[in-house]
């Protein structure tokens, strides 16, 4: 593995612990509970109310205005990591 390649992988590592927790916080459980390929299918909290505020949040928090098929898209911690990754967002 080269440097770049080290760079982007915690860099990534990085934005996806930072989404981790402001999912946790916005859904009101331990950040703990939300594994790395956690989905609205694998986690009970993640209702319909909890994925319209964690989509303000994400907007405010990393200053994007995300379409309504980002919006629909964003199902799991991956996919909305490489949604955020497309605006060049980071931690």
């Amino acid at each position: 593995m080269t440097l770049t390649e080290t760079y982007t992988v915690d860099r990534d590592a990085d934005l996806r612990d930072r989404v981790r927790e402001l999912m946790a916080t916005t859904f009101l459980i331990e950040a703990a509970e939300l594994s790395d390929d956690v989905s609205q299918q694998t986690c009970a909290r993640w209702t319909s109310l909890y994925h319209m505020m964690l989509l303000v949040v994400l907007e405010e928090q990393f200053g994007v205005s995300l379409s309504v098929d980002e919006m629909t898209a964003m199902t799991s911690l991956p996919k909305i990591v490489g949604v955020l990754k497309g605006y060049g967002a980071s931690a």
